[in-house]
């Protein structure tokens, strides 16, 4: 696995000791986590829908009854409920008529445009004192009762009244966004998604041909001002066309800095990192519900979450890029100083040159282990080795041109799939076994016809020379085309912008140097990739699928908290609040248990949760409240358990890529959320059942998946292809107390 043993190796001897690495973790694992909370959660509360109910004509209004008493005998209601969107139909002009002892009628003239008109002013006559203001009310409420069609109601044409107990103002109340026009907010939300799906693409491409910082840097750079501006609307339309372009910047803003926080700790600390950014991104939750409950006025609210992170402009300073990215593009020595100014801010020095020596040492290890086996045998042979058919039987199998140091091409027969004992440690002695005794045959063939094979060899050389200065010469025509100039000023003007060189001149050049001499190649890995390489492609589709389902899952029960019956921001505070102790359970069984299991159990026992609503009648709403925070618990469990493995399964060279693209999928997913939590007016269990049984699916397709605990991180495409490739369906993780 070229490289990634040095890198998990200068990553231990940088952050051995100091503070400044896990302050640098904390800051991409909060960038990953508040913002995004408030980002995609905080339309829960500013297009929150309060208790409406239509407005009476200012006639009725004259009448000067309470509010309540007015709205009891105008509005119908059913079961305690009152309707939202229509009204019974009064005829005021008898109404007036039979309480002509307590109205006083006159007429003025008033302006209306370049005229005058005569209108009738109503008023209620004042009651002398309570007695008989008591029994004025009880009248009024006698003839409206009287003159009422119960069996007749109109749509609301005054407008609405609405339930201030909750929210004194929202986007809803703002707009009149009820009734023919509810539609519009769970829009708004739908529309937040589609453009989250192409955000992914692009920035996953970004991260990957540009890398991790610049890319981070350039979505904090647009989508600050964005979601201030979203406090600002001159129109609901206008909002909601600033929530599809700041959706562009989600989930990518909560992935990269993810990425790079995993990309930049050791393999034993890389299991913090979704643990921590998913306790960071449930406290976001907690604090946004303590906001909204403080503020009660979408404006505010809007504000409190956007405007602060201004201070996000300061990442520019901070955040490095990603030795692990820069490898994979050939750039050994910038990947070196990162580490090094890692290590020197933690008060580590490590002199010049020591990943290259780090990067010898295991090479000179690797060659001496293979002299040794050659040495073994007295023949040269491996025992217990059988030779296979001729090259006609072989089937081609294309491998990155960084899976060895040597840039060997191997071939791989039907027959090794199915030999006994497919673990990989009996693959790999398999493998090497192979090229112990072709050097075997060749030895021998040397000392019989040893000029011959001087001959071919010299033959070689010179066609290998001869097809090198052919591809540099294309290399060179390529350099010199409109469309590629077109991408290296691209690159050099995102390197100006974002990137912090620091280099002297003079050191350019001895970069350079390392780089030709250590480098494996620029690997231009592609999105097509992943379905070049079988192993790649199975895992890049289980893990979609599971990514799709948990994304409807978690944000469909976020979204559903005002359906549960409770007071919406005691809900919400409590669906954050129950996602805390589940990192931390996730946590400890990841790192007991690893990926495959903890993931599966997590997902079944919430979709049982979830299923269990249907079970339970909607006058106990706490029941349902406790079986819905339970789903939550396990479902946020499942989350942080997956954003590990799913790095740990994915290669560097298109980590960022795949994951956008099975982000992409995952957001059409998340285009449904809205319609499933509307089917709550049906009944208020129906959303939850359907969670139950998406989470239970998913729970059973991660055991398709290999385990990842302990493992080396994937550098290459060989290595992804290589990772996981044979294991059994039903196997554990052995325990410490097991071995």
């Amino acid at each position: 696995m070229t490289w990634t043993t040095e890198l998990d190796e200068a990553a231990i001897l940088a952050t051995k000791r100091g503070w400044w690495h896990v302050f640098l973790f904390y800051l991409l694992c909060g960038l990953a986590a508040i913002p995004t909370s408030f980002l995609i959660f905080s339309q829960v509360f500013t297009n929150a829908s309060p208790e409406h109910w239509c407005a009476p004509p200012q006639e009725l209004e004259a009448l000067g009854l309470p509010d309540g008493q007015l709205r009891s005998l105008i509005i119908p209601r059913q079961h305690d409920i009152y309707e939202g969107c229509k009204a019974y139909s009064i005829d005021t002009k008898a109404l007036y008529e039979e309480l002509s002892d307590y109205v006083q009628e006159s007429t003025k003239y008033v302006y209306e445009g370049e005229g005058m008109r005569l209108v009738t002013i109503r008023q209620l006559l004042p009651a002398k004192d309570e007695d008989k203001r008591r029994i004025q009310i009880s009248d009024i409420e006698d003839s409206i009762l009287k003159l009422r069609s119960e069996n007749s109601t109109t749509v609301c044409t005054n407008g609405w009244r609405y339930s201030t107990e909750h929210y004194q103002r929202t986007l809803v109340t703002e707009f009149s966004l009820v009734c023919d026009k509810d539609w519009l907010p769970r829009t708004a939300n739908t529309l937040f998604w589609v453009g989250s799906i192409f955000g992914n693409l692009i920035f996953g491409w970004m991260s990957d041909r540009y890398g991790r910082r610049p890319t981070i840097l350039l979505m904090i750079y647009l989508e600050v001002p964005l979601a201030i501006a979203a406090s600002f609307p001159t129109s609901y339309w206008s909002y909601i066309a600033v929530r599809v372009v700041s959706g562009l910047f989600f989930p990518a803003l909560y992935q990269l800095p993810f990425v790079l926080a995993l990309e930049l700790m050791p393999t034993p600390r890389r299991t913090y990192t979704g643990i921590v950014v998913g306790m960071l991104f449930a406290s976001g939750m907690c604090l946004l519900s303590l906001l909204a409950y403080t503020f009660r006025d979408w404006f505010y609210l809007s504000l409190a979450t956007s405007l602060p992170f201004v201070v996000l402009y300061g990442y520019y300073w901070l955040i490095p890029e990603s030795p692990r990215w820069l490898v994979s593009r050939g750039r050994i020595a910038e990947a070196e100083k990162v580490l090094r100014h890692l290590a020197k801010k933690n008060g580590i020095t490590l002199h010049r040159g020591f990943l290259i020596e780090i990067h010898k040492r295991i090479k000179a290890e690797e060659n001496a282990a293979e002299e040794l086996t050659i040495t073994s045998n007295a023949n040269g042979y491996i025992a217990n080795y059988q030779d296979y058919p001729d090259k006609d039987e072989y089937i081609d199998r294309r491998i990155s041109n960084m899976l060895s140091f040597r840039q060997d091409f191997t071939r791989i027969t039907e027959a090794e799939l199915s030999i006994k004992g497919d673990s990989m440690e009996r693959m790999i002695a398999l493998e090497v076994a192979e090229i112990v005794n072709k050097k075997a045959r060749l030895k021998n063939r040397v000392s019989v016809k040893e000029e011959e094979v001087k001959d071919e060899i010299v033959n070689e050389e010179s066609q290998i020379n001869s097809e090198s200065k052919q591809k540099s010469t294309q290399t060179d025509e390529y350099v010199k085309s409109p469309a590629s100039t077109l991408r290296r000023k691209s690159i050099q003007l995102m390197n100006k912008i974002l990137v912090r060189d620091g280099y002297a001149e003079e050191d350019i050049i001895e970069n350079k140097r390392l780089d030709e001499q250590n480098s494996e190649g620029d690997c231009k890995a592609s999105l097509l990739d992943i379905f070049r390489y079988p192993n790649i492609r199975k895992k890049f589709f289980i893990l979609t699928f599971n990514w799709v389902v948990l994304g409807v899952v978690y944000n469909s029960l976020s979204y559903n908290t005002p359906n549960l019956g409770v007071d919406d921001y005691l809900a919400f505070f409590i669906g954050g609040a129950v996602e805390l102790p589940s990192y931390i359970i996730a946590w400890v069984c990841m790192e007991r248990f690893g990926r495959r299991w903890v993931l599966c159990i997590f997902m079944s026992i919430g979709g049982v949760a979830c299923l269990s609503c249907g079970l339970v009648p909607e006058a106990w709403p706490w029941i349902t409240v406790t079986l819905a925070m339970l789903g939550r618990l396990c479902i946020a469990a499942s989350f942080a358990v997956f954003y590990v493995q799913i790095g740990e399964l994915l290669p560097t060279v298109l980590r960022s890529q795949a994951m956008g693209a099975a982000s992409f999928i995952a957001g059409l997913g998340l285009l449904a959320c809205p319609y499933i939590v509307y089917l709550s007016i049906y009944t208020k269990a129906l959303p939850l059942i359907l969670m139950g049984i998406l989470s239970v699916m998913g729970g059973v397709t991660s055991l398709l998946l290999p385990e990842t605990l302990n493992q080396p991180l994937p550098q290459t495409l060989g290595d992804g292809e290589i990772f996981g490739r044979d294991f059994k369906l039903l196997s554990c993780v052995e325990t410490p107390d097991a071995v």
